[in-house]
C-alpha cells in the first residue's frame, strides 16, 4: 500500500502555486543558461543526491530541470523565468504530469483515478510516468504506477527502462523498489548500456549485480519469457518486504472454468516445495505423485514423506494426490518447504492456489513435529485425488522470509501473504 506524507503533500502544495508564477530554473540550480546539456545533467545529478533527504528541495530540483530540458509545457518570460503552460491543448496532462515531476503521489492518483488513459501518456521526450518518477526518486509515485499496469521494464525512445533511469540518476531505493517488481538487469538500451554500465554509484551497480544473481528474479524473468508469470510483486510488512510472490496466468485452467469465477471463488491454498520444481509446477500444474512433470519423468514421493500404497484415513494409495492446506504456517515447515538463501536473506518456496469449493477432502496433520499458531484450522492437509488435478490451479509462486515467519505467533496474521 502506498503511504502518502502529509507534510509533503502540503510542501508540495506550495510547489504547484509556485509554477503558476514565474520560475527561474537555472538559479535553482545554480547553472548558466549556456550550460551544456550533459553539464545541466550531471548538476542535476549531484543536486538530486544532495538533497536526497529533504523532499521539497528535491521536488524543486525536480521542477527546475524539468523546465529546461523539456520546455514545451512551459512559456519562456523575461529574464529568464518560465511558467506553466497551461493552454487547452495541454491542460489535461499538465497536473498528472507535474504531480508525477514533483512526487505528490497523492494528488497523482486523484488524477489517474479520474483518467486511466493518463496510464499510456508520454511526454514530448517519449518517457512514462513511471520513468519519470524513478529518474526523480519518488518511490510512492513509482509503486502507486507499477501497481495501475504501467510496465516495470517498458522501453523508451532510447531504450533505456526505468530501472536505467533510477540507476543513472543515483535513485538508490527506487532501484531497489523496481527490483522487487521485477526490473531486468539484462536489458541494454540503444547507447549499449545496462542499468548497471549506467549506475552512478557503485552501491547501486552493487545492487545491481547481486539482482543479476538473484533466484527469484531469475525465474520470474524466465517464466515472463514464456508468458507464464504475468507480474512480480513484494508484500511489505511494517515498511519492510516480507515476502515476494511471482504470480502466474492461470495457463491450465480448464475451459469449462471461468477465470472471474476461479479468483472469486475459489479458495485459497498452500503447498510447500523445493525451488527446483518450480518451473515445472508453474507450466503443467500440481502433479500427484506417480504423475509425469514436463521433462516426461515420473514424480517421486519425497523420502520424508508417506510413502506410495500406504493407507490413511481409509484412503488407499493416500501419497497419489494432490497435497494443499489453508495454513500457510504448515506449508513452511522443513517437511514441505526447502529454504532458498537470495541476496543474503533465506526464504521459504511455496505454491499459492486456487482450489475448487468440495474437489478435496480434509484432513488432520500428518506431520508429528509441526506445532499449530494460535487459532489454527484443525484439519491442516486437504487431498485433491489424482483424477481431480484440473481441480486445483497454479496462482502464483510465493517466497517468504524465514525470519519474519519466526515473528507471527497466530493463524490470522497469515492473511498478509494473500496480496494479489
Amino acid at each position: 500500500m502506498v503511504k502518502i506524507s502529509i507534510g509533503l503533500t502540503d510542501s508540495i502544495d506550495k510547489l504547484m502555486k509556485l509554477l503558476k508564477m514565474k520560475v527561474n530554473p537555472y538559479f535553482i540550480l545554480g547553472i548558466s543558461k549556456n550550460a551544456l546539456p550533459v553539464q545541466t545533467k550531471s548538476v542535476f545529478r549531484k543536486k538530486m543526491l544532495e538533497a536526497r533527504d529533504n523532499d521539497e528541495l528535491r521536488a524543486k530540483i525536480c521542477i527546475a530541470y524539468d523546465i529546461i530540458v523539456n520546455k514545451n509545457y512551459y512559456i519562456e518570460c523575461e529574464n529568464d523565468m518560465y511558467i506553466l503552460n497551461l493552454g487547452v491543448e495541454n491542460s489535461k496532462v499538465i497536473p498528472a504530469y507535474h504531480y508525477t515531476i514533483i512526487g505528490d503521489c497523492y494528488h497523482l492518483m486523484e488524477e489517474i483515478e479520474k483518467n486511466e488513459k493518463l496510464l499510456s501518456f508520454k511526454d514530448p521526450l517519449e518517457r512514462n510516468l513511471l520513468y519519470i518518477a524513478a529518474r526523480n526518486g519518488h518511490v510512492n509515485a513509482c509503486e502507486y504506477l507499477i501497481n495501475k499496469g504501467i510496465k516495470v521494464n517498458e522501453l523508451q525512445k532510447h531504450g533505456s527502462t526505468p530501472l536505467h533511469g533510477a540507476a543513472y540518476y543515483g535513485q538508490i531505493n527506487v532501484v531497489k523498489l523496481l527490483l522487487s517488481y521485477g526490473a531486468k538487469t539484462n536489458i541494454k538500451n540503444k547507447f549499449g548500456n545496462l542499468p548497471a554500465d549506467e549506475a552512478m554509484t557503485e552501491e547501486i551497480k552493487n545492487i545491481l549485480k547481486e539482482g543479476e544473481k538473484d533466484l527469484i528474479l531469475k525465474l520470474y524473468q524466465s517464466l515472463n519469457s514464456k508468458s507464464i508469470a504475468k507480474k512480480m510483486i513484494p508484500i511489505s510488512y511494517n515498511g519492510n518486504i516480507i515476502a515476494k510472490k511471482i504470480v502466474c496466468d492461470l495457463i491450465n485452467l480448464s475451459k469449462e472454468y471461468k477465470l472471474e469465477e476461479v479468483e472469486r471463488k475459489w479458495l485459497t491454498a498452500w503447498h510447500g516445495t523445493n525451488y527446483n520444481v518450480l518451473e515445472s509446477i508453474a507450466e503443467i500444474g500440481l502433479k500427484p505423485a506417480g504423475g509425469v512433470n514436463k521433462k516426461g519423468e515420473e514424480i517421486q514421493v519425497c523420502i520424508s514423506h508417506i510413502g506410495r500404497d500406504r493407507t490413511v484415513d481409509e484412503i488407499k494409495d493416500w501419497a497419489n494426490g494432490i497435497f494443499v492446506s489453508p495454513s500457510i504456517f504448515y506449508c513452511c515447515h522443513d517437511a514441505y518447504a526447502k529454504e532458498i538463501c537470495c541476496n543474503n536473506e533465506q526464504y521459504e518456496v511455496l505454491v499459492e492456489v486456487k482450489v475448487k469449493p468440495n474437489s478435496y477432502k480434509e484432513h488432520k496433520s500428518t506431520c508429528p513435529s509441526y506445532k499449530p499458531k494460535k487459532d489454527e484450522p484443525v484439519m491442516l492437509e486437504y487431498r485433491i485425488a489424482a483424477d481431480n488435478e484440473k481441480d486445483v490451479q497454479v496462482y502464483s509462486l510465493t517466497f517468504v522470509k524465514s525470519e519474519f515467519l519466526e515473528t507471527i505467533k497466530e493463524y490470522d496474521e497469515g492473511e498478509i501473504f494473500k496480496k494479489k
